[in-house]
């Protein structure tokens, strides 16, 4: 988990993505702190909540992920 001030190329980065590639319709359950469509999950990220801060950790985890290329390495039965 991030903890501290957001790093501001990387809070855009994260807005980026959410902008450009969660569907409007799009709704996050946050265990005990309910459900965020896509316009609350912005606020949240630039208001740096626990709730942004998790979708930040969360998006960067998966860019990580991405850049590793362990999801290329995963095999896929055909």
């Amino acid at each position: 988990m991030i903890k501290g001030k957001i790093n501001k190329e990387v809070k855009e980065l994260v807005l980026w993505r959410l902008e450009t590639s969660v569907p409007e319709h799009f709704k996050l359950s946050v265990g005990g702190k309910g459900s965020f469509n896509k316009e609350e999950l912005k606020k949240a990220v630039e208001e740096e909540t626990d709730v942004g801060i998790a979708f930040i950790d969360m998006q960067l985890n998966f860019i990580k992920a991405l850049t590793s290329g362990k999801f290329y390495k995963i095999p896929i039965s055909e």
